[in-house]
Order: structure tokens, then C-alpha cells, then sequence
């Protein structure tokens, strides 16, 4: 350092240098994070024991600074040249301190990072036997109050054209398992390290509570019915929440021409007659995309799926187009994917630590302080 006649120019130089190594070495690091599920864990430790360098060296370099403000200031010699020193030095300490407070979070940011240093394989669907018996009485009547809720808000009779069309009434599938489903199905969106943002369709989506839960998972949720008391029940629902980003619309599921435009399609045995059932089946695989997620918690669509060129992933989760080998593959890969519901996030500030945050999240990994809830 310069001693007592640097100014603070001298500082800000020294600081640019600082900011410009490290997010050099996060750039690198999140490069080296970025849609794998199996990273250079030995480049990783060198990353992050360079950063670990800089931050002490940095923390280092502060005291220095403050003694040589503090020292220019002694030496002022009068009120006037003290408040002409502070004002000179007022943006360069605001500067030095806040990258300060950015330099001092990284111990969490490294927690996160040595996560996927190596990650271990976790199941997409956690046994329920290995549940604690206090956790699935508690689910348990967690489901109790959804399907309350269900009833509440899609109060009409089943009409008579939806019946006559072989269309099941509006029964919900337990909400604990709904979740086991589309969380499976998150992570393996994961796995796809899709480019565009996912968009989920539920196919006889009832009064639509189905897919406002879907957008806590995926961006745009989806969902039509045949019967249209149900589908203006649906609208009522999404209505009262006009800022998300869901959709409710009347629709035949057997004539429907849109499957191609979703990543996720979720449909729980809609139509009774197993012919027609069949049909559909066969039409959603024909008309989407290959590698679209397809969910079907019911027990006839496993002995099928084959004869529709669909990959049964894991549970109720299966990939159209990709089938044997490359569905194990796909199913380790999702395996290897965090298990945080990442939450969007809405601040628009951003850090040196931002890159290494963005590619943690889109690996399914996130600083759990995100998810506490506040304490009044």
C-alpha cells in the first residue's frame, strides 16, 4: 500500500481489481456447475480454495484502507479538512464496504457449492414406509382439507353431455401424492436442462385446483375439461388470483391438437370407457413432443406405455420417445438433481455470487434460508 497519501482513487483501483478476479473465478465456477449433475469436483476444490484466497486477502486489505483514512484524517489539522476528507472518501467506503458484505456470504455460497460437488443419487420418489409415522398422519390430514377445499370450490354435479361423452366426474387424486408426482416430474424438467420455460397441461383438470398447485413447479399451468360447469368453476378459481399465470378452458381430450405445445402433461384416468381411454392415450404420445413428461397415476396405463413408444421413468412418470437404456439414463441423471422446489427469484438485485446462485437453482439446489418461514 501507498500509506498515508493515497487517495482514494488508489482504493477503487485496488477494489475494480479485487471484484474483477472474483467474478473471473465465479464465472468459471459456475460455468463448471452449469447443467451437470456430475462436476469436476478436484476443479471445483481449486476454485473455490482461490476464492477462499481472495476473500481472506481482501478482508486483509480493509484494515489497511481504514488506517490510512483514518490516519489522513488526524493529519488534517482542522473540522473543515476532515469533512473535505470524508467527502472525497464517502463513495469509496460505501463501495469497499458493501463488496465487504458481498465477500462475506460466501461461506454459505460454498455450503452450496460443495453440495454438488459430488451429488449423491436420491430417489424421485421417497418410499412412504420410510416416512415417520407422525409425517404421513399429518399428510394424511393435509389431504383430508384439500379435498374439502376440492369440494368447495368445484361444488357442481357432474352434467349430463359429460357423462353420456364417458367422462369421469371431478375426483381429485390425493394431494400428498399429486405432489410425489409433479416433484418427480420437476426434477426430471431438470435433468432435460430444458432451454424454454416448462409448461404443464392436466387433461380433465375439474375445477382447475390440480393446476394451480402445477405453478408452484413450472412457470405456466394449463389445464381444460370437457364439462363446462366445471371449467367455469376453474376460471372462478384463477380469477381470484389474476397476476399467475393459469389457464382454464373447455376441451374435448379425444379431438384436442395442442399436446405438442407442453412439457408436462398430467392426466388421471379422465374418461371411464377403456377404449376411449386408449384412444386418448394413444393421441396425447402421437401428437407430443419427444421427451415430454407424461404423468398417468393409474393402473392401467403401465401394461401400455411400451406399445406407445413411452419410457417409464420412475412412479407414475414416464418420457415419450425416449425409451430403455436412455430412459435409466435419464432417471439417474434426474436422481442426481437437487431436491429444492427452487422459488423464482423476484429481487433485481444482483450479486458477484449471482452466476453460482442461478446455476445452483437450475440444478435443483438453493440456500435454504430462501424456504424459512417468518416467525411473528
Amino acid at each position: 500500500m501507498q500509506g498515508m497519501n493515497a487517495d482514494p482513487s488508489h482504493y477503487l483501483t485496488a477494489l475494480q481489481g479485487f471484484e474483477g478476479r472474483l467474478r473471473g473465478l465465479v464465472g468459471t465456477l459456475a460455468g463448471e456447475l452449469a447443467g451437470q449433475t456430475r462436476p469436476n469436483a478436484a476443479k471445483i476444490d481449486v476454485l473455490c480454495a482461490q476464492i477462499d484466497l481472495l476473500t481472506r486477502e481482501y478482508l486483509q486489505f480493509l484494515p489497511e484502507m481504514n488506517r490510512d483514512r483514518v490516519g489522513q484524517e488526524t493529519a488534517a489539522g482542522s473540522t473543515e479538512g476532515v469533512i473535505d476528507l470524508r467527502r472525497q472518501w464517502g463513495e469509496t467506503t460505501a463501495r469497499l464496504n458493501h463488496f465487504r458484505l458481498e465477500i462475506n456470504t460466501w461461506p454459505t455460497v460454498r455450503s452450496l457449492v460443495q453440495e454438488q460437488r459430488k451429488p449423491k443419487r436420491q430417489p424421485l420418489y421417497q418410499p412412504e414406509v420410510k416416512l415417520p409415522k407422525t409425517t404421513f398422519a399429518q399428510l394424511g390430514a393435509s389431504d383430508d382439507v384439500f379435498h374439502w377445499l376440492h369440494a368447495i370450490l368445484n361444488p357442481a354435479d357432474q352434467s349430463d353431455d359429460a357423462r353420456d361423452h364417458n367422462c369421469f366426474p371431478d375426483i381429485a387424486l390425493s394431494n400428498f401424492e399429486f405432489h410425489q408426482h409433479m416433484h418427480a416430474a420437476y426434477r426430471l424438467c431438470l435433468a432435460q436442462d430444458r432451454a424454454e420455460p416448462v409448461r404443464f397441461l392436466d387433461v380433465g383438470c375439474g375445477g382447475g385446483l390440480k393446476v394451480l398447485s402445477a405453478l408452484r413447479y413450472f412457470p405456466k399451468a394449463e389445464g381444460f375439461d370437457f364439462d363446462p360447469a366445471y371449467v367455469a368453476a376453474g376460471q372462478r378459481l384463477m380469477q381470484m388470483s389474476p397476476d399467475l399465470d393459469c389457464t382454464i378452458f373447455q376441451q374435448d381430450a379425444l379431438t384436442f391438437d395442442r399436446y405438442q405445445e407442453y412439457d408436462v402433461i398430467y392426466f388421471y384416468r379422465p374418461i371411464s370407457d377403456e377404449p376411449l381411454l386408449i384412444e386418448m392415450e394413444r393421441r396425447i404420445a402421437e401428437h407430443a413432443r419427444p421427451g415430454t413428461v407424461l404423468i398417468a397415476p393409474y393402473v392401467s396405463f403401465p401394461d401400455r406405455h411400451e406399445d406407445l413408444a413411452c419410457g417409464h421413468i420412475d412412479g407414475a412418470i414416464y418420457t415419450v420417445g425416449i425409451t430403455g437404456k436412455a430412459a435409466r439414463r435419464l432417471k439417474i441423471k434426474a436422481e442426481r438433481v437437487g431436491q429444492f422446489i427452487v422459488r423464482p427469484d423476484t429481487t433485481a438485485l444482483q450479486t458477484v455470487w449471482s452466476p453460482v446462485l442461478e446455476a445452483s437453482r437450475a440444478n435443483g439446489y438453493d440456500i435454504p434460508a430462501r424456504y424459512q418461514k417468518p416467525s411473528y
